[in-house]
């Protein structure tokens, strides 16, 4: 199905994304294709008529639509899930929650990120989650898949499989290549949890930092820095999870009177990773806004960096979030190391293994207040910039290629293999349709 500004749908499929960013963009035609060939027709299209192609997964992505763009909507009829034994085949559309509930009566789970919105983005850049030092990351769990390449030319690729070359670079850079239609994942048996939430200063940051890099595998500990919603200042949130029975170390919070200790059964049935009120509960998520040009606006950035620099990595971000803009803006700590480290490094195109911590720095602002966009995106750049020096990766799921900066982005997430990325690029996407690896560009598109 097309779907045309003056269609029925068209305003119906922009108000189902996630993201604001996109949910506001006024694309020139969207495509909700039912098969394999709707998908070949859509990218031939869009080569024939020159235009940006733009691939929704989730919705979760700023990229996933824009203005005078071919929005390729997977959501709509690409929502198959299949079990047979530990693996597990996804279809494009599937979001990584929908995919958890779906396996749990089946009593198998996947590795996703720390939250349950994102689509195949997060599986094919990477998936950075709770249970990533002990399963690793989302896409190292992939056996298979299948998709088209963005000349029109349909794939269908398999773990240890011939072509090797297209194999690592399709986990960890998809979107810059080919619309990936479906995927095959290894699934792990579903396990009960052992989560502890605790709130603390920031002042502890420095302590809880280095004592996490400490822990065993079997355990993970992120953080979230912001205000929580009964408060005005800003607080560290201390989050940890373990399998029960593995020996993990969730609980270390001498220095809080607020910890919140509770077993579960999953991962999609954890608490939310976002900021609880002083005593532990989270509040209701706000009502979304049915006009879709009100929603809340993204300028995001998420850079990582090695083992043992907690006081500098510390002192920064106790800096930046005492300055932040607004009450929205936050600082996510995801824990890596691990399972994440054991892939050799060429495994994948995900180069990020070294690091102990993935930062993602979140500046959000409603779209009335124009004056705070520019403060806020401004707190986002000069944070990604201090962390610049001390950083190993930078996780292109969140990108800006219409900045100054894309280019060390780019130089940071894939190292001395950019250029072979971008020979690459140069056969399967021969009219620069997908997203742009050139530093100079100044529009981008995502999966």
């Amino acid at each position: 199905m097309a779907l045309h500004p003056r269609h029925r749908l068209y305003d119906q499929a922009l108000a189902s994304l996630f993201n604001g960013d996109a949910a506001a963009t006024n694309p020139l035609i969207i495509v909700q294709p039912r098969h394999e060939q709707d998908v070949v027709a859509a990218v031939q299209q869009a080569r024939q008529d020159g235009l940006p192609l733009m691939v929704r997964s989730g919705g979760h992505s700023r990229f996933c639509a824009a203005d005078g763009a071919l929005v390729l909507d997977l959501s709509a009829h690409f929502s198959a899930i299949e079990l047979d034994g530990d693996r597990v085949r996804v279809q494009g559309g599937v979001g990584m929650g929908t995919l958890l509930r779906t396996l749990a009566p089946h009593r198998r789970m996947v590795p996703v990120g720390t939250h349950a919105t994102p689509g195949f983005g997060l599986l094919l850049m990477g998936g950075i989650g709770h249970l990533s030092r002990s399963l690793g990351l989302t896409l190292d769990n992939i056996v298979a898949l299948r998709g088209v390449r963005a000349d029109g030319t349909p794939f269908v690729l398999e773990e240890h499989g011939q072509d090797a070359k297209a194999w690592m670079w399709l986990r960890g850079a998809a979107p810059f290549l080919a619309v990936v239609t479906e995927a095959t994942l290894h699934t792990h048996e579903r396990r009960p949890l052992e989560v502890s939430r605790s709130l603390h200063a920031l002042d502890w940051l420095q302590g809880h930092l280095r004592d996490a890099e400490a822990l065993p595998r079997s355990c993970s500990c992120s953080f979230v820095l912001g205000v929580l919603p009964d408060s005005d200042q800003p607080a560290l949130l201390r989050y940890s999870v373990a399998v029960v029975g593995s020996n993990g170390a969730t609980s270390s919070a001498a220095d809080s009177a607020q910890v919140w200790c509770e077993q579960v059964m999953g991962l999609e049935n954890l608490p939310d990773f976002n900021m609880p009120r002083h005593d532990g509960s989270l509040p209701e998520e706000p009502m979304v806004d049915p006009d879709r040009r009100r929603r809340l606006r993204s300028w995001i950035h998420a850079i990582s960096v090695e083992a043992g620099q907690s006081e500098a990595l510390a002192t920064i971000l106790r800096s930046a979030i005492q300055r932040a803009p607004n009450r929205l803006c936050r600082i996510d700590l995801q824990q890596l190391g691990g399972a994440v480290c054991d892939r050799p490094m060429r495994s994948s195109s995900y180069r990020g293994r070294k690091a102990a911590w993935s930062i993602v720095i979140s500046g959000l602002w409603h779209p009335d207040q124009i004056a705070n966009a520019e403060s806020v995106r401004q707190w986002s750049d000069d944070l990604f910039d201090a962390l610049a020096p001390i950083s190993c990766h930078v996780y292109l799921a969140e990108r800006h290629p219409d900045t100054n900066r894309y280019g060390r982005q780019l130089q940071l997430a894939y190292g001395d293999d950019l250029e072979h990325l971008r020979e690459l690029k140069r056969q399967w996407d021969p009219d620069q349709i997908l997203p742009s690896l050139d530093a100079s560009t100044a529009t981008e598109m995502s999966q």
